[in-house]
């Protein structure tokens, strides 16, 4: 008898999903579909907006990574405008960058992955979540949130809150950052920096772990896309798209 599967919310990524898996009268897969509904019609309520208000308005596509979208749809300003905008803007664009990628990838690693890596992916699912990550190593859960959440005071050091921030415009950002306000964001790099590359050598160790699943999991024939420097190295606000 054919049988339908139906794993709804997906919950270890970064918005909303439910997986539908059909299987034949014989228990194997015939057919699997990720239903991912995230059209919220940005395209369509934009046009005709004044063009100073679309930063603020396509950085709402997303609450995880809403700095993205603020950032293209400035640069999309800068072009329209046919500005350079001054080199301290470019260099505090990148910051807030540099700290919506901190936080979310402390997110997608800490919260959303290390439960399954850490406590196993047999274990208890009332359990494998940050709570019972915080309950099996309380330090490592502390450190990944402060590593979150000093992603997030960048973000609200720069733009005067941490979700759906306005201050990256058309022509730059709306104001400049001051020395009292680097002060507490220099101190604490040398903690983060430690964090990181703790959370990078245990993520190492924990793929021994899991050598079959490396080998198949998400394996197929791809083309993949980035951005690269001149000179081929790793880019996150600008430069050329290479596809491999």
């Amino acid at each position: 008898m054919s049988q339908k599967i139906v794993i709804d919310p997906v919950t270890r990524i970064e918005g909303h999903a439910k997986i539908t898996i059909y299987l034949d009268d014989a228990g194997q897969v015939v057919d699997a579909r990720f239903h991912v509904t995230e059209f919220r019609g940005f395209e369509k309520f934009c046009e005709g907006r004044p063009l100073w208000e679309m930063p603020g308005i396509t950085a709402r596509i997303c609450g995880i990574c809403p700095v993205s979208h603020l950032l293209a749809s400035a640069k999309a300003g800068d072009r329209i405008l046919a500005v350079t905008i001054p080199t301290a803007a470019t260099k505090l664009r990148r910051l807030m960058n540099l700290a919506q990628i901190i936080q979310s990838h402390a997110l997608s690693f800490f919260h959303l992955s290390a439960p399954d890596l850490l406590l196993g992916m047999d274990s208890d699912p009332q359990q494998r979540n940050i709570f019972g990550l915080m309950a099996a190593n309380p330090e490592l859960a502390r450190r990944g949130i402060r590593l979150r959440q000093f992603g997030q005071e960048i973000i609200e050091l720069l733009g005067g809150r941490k979700i759906h921030s306005a201050w990256v415009v058309p022509g730059g950002v709306r104001e400049p950052l001051s020395e009292a306000g680097l002060i507490p964001v220099r101190d604490r790099i040398p903690e983060v920096r430690t964090t990181a590359l703790n959370a990078l050598h245990q993520f190492k160790q924990l793929l021994q772990n899991y050598e079959r699943e490396v080998q198949t999991f998400g394996s197929f024939p791809s083309l993949f896309m980035g951005l690269v420097t001149p000179e081929g190295l790793w880019e996150h606000y600008d430069g050329y798209i290479r596809v491999v």
